[in-house]
């Protein structure tokens, strides 16, 4: 983190850092540039300079971490009309981006789980009274969610177009 940052929260940067790593299976670079797009972002961006200052890590390193934030559509660059770099920032929809994962994972969750259900009552090796019940109720928290979360982005995307 930048030193000359003094609005930056060292501890909150790194436990962001450390939940993203583990959550989202992020290389500890990528994390800690996610997490401080997340934290310092403006919509000036940073260069890749500024960015090497503030990580003090090799070119190399720094390239592979922007370009998979990048591919994950959870950064994105500019380039200013009076420059010829490229300015890094976050991706103002990264949370619908997030969100749009997780109704994914659901949603290919709540199918394979009715398929094993479904495979399981066919060959007689579903216990009827506890594992049909605890499934039905999974299921149903799946659904639930699916729905919560369906409804959550279709918010974050009304604000999204009205902003813009």
């Amino acid at each position: 983190m930048s030193k000359e940052n003094p609005l930056c929260d060292l501890d909150l940067f790194c436990s962001f850092s450390a939940f993203l790593e583990k959550t989202y299976k992020y290389p500890p670079l990528t994390a800690k540039l996610q997490a401080y797009m997340v934290l310092e972002s403006n919509d000036v961006g940073f260069t890749f300079e500024e960015l090497l200052e503030v990580f003090n890590v090799s070119k190399s390193s720094l390239s592979n971490s922007i370009n998979y934030l990048l591919s994950m559509n959870q950064i994105e660059y500019i380039n200013r009309i009076d420059s010829r770099k490229r300015y890094f920032r976050l991706n103002l929809s990264y949370l619908t981006e997030k969100l749009d994962f997780l109704f994914d994972m659901i949603s290919q969750d709540i199918v394979f789980t009715n398929r094993i259900k479904q495979h399981k009552l066919g060959n007689n090796t579903l216990s009827k009274k506890h594992d049909n019940r605890v499934i039905d109720i999974y299921l149903d928290h799946l659904t639930q969610t699916k729905t919560l979360l369906d409804e959550t982005i279709q918010k974050i995307n009304k604000i999204q177009l009205e902003n813009k």
